[in-house]
């Protein structure tokens, strides 16, 4: 296979690796369009107060578990930089989604749910990187 070849279906796959990210930034948007009076009735403000963190807690760690993921899908030896690099991009995407909340009736936009948005993305990636430590540990660099 010649080089362009194989550099073809490098960026190939490096499009395929992405490919979750954005199909799970779509679910965050899709959820996010919700009115507000169409959400479930919590039956007290404490209710609500967790519903509401806990959606952000799923929704923002398994971003983060994704986005390290397809960042590093050919590179595993990226150290916590990495982590701190890609916050960047979730806390973007949380600005984006609060932005977005702004235009949705009954919803709002909130500073601190997007910087609590960039918590969990972060605490995601991070998890990710404990769970595969020894995984990667393992291998050989020079064998990727």
């Amino acid at each position: 296979m010649s080089n362009l070849g194989i550099k073809g279906l490098r960026k190939h796959k490096s499009l395929l690796a992405w490919l979750p990210v954005f199909i799970w930034l779509e679910i965050i948007f899709i959820l996010s369009s919700i009115p507000a009076a169409e959400l479930p009735a919590m039956p007290s403000e404490g209710w609500h107060f967790w519903a509401h963190r806990t959606a952000h807690i799923l929704e923002y760690a398994v971003l983060g578990v994704l986005v390290i993921r397809a960042y590093t899908h050919d590179r595993p030896y990226k150290g916590l930089g990495t982590v701190f690099l890609l916050a960047l991009f979730i806390l973007l995407a949380g600005l984006f989604d609060e932005w977005h909340q702004s235009f949705v009736p009954g919803r709002d936009c909130e500073l601190l749910d997007a910087m609590f948005d960039t918590v969990c993305g972060t605490f995601g990636m991070l998890l990710y990187k404990i769970c595969f430590y020894k995984k990667l540990m393992g291998k050989n660099p020079k064998e990727q």
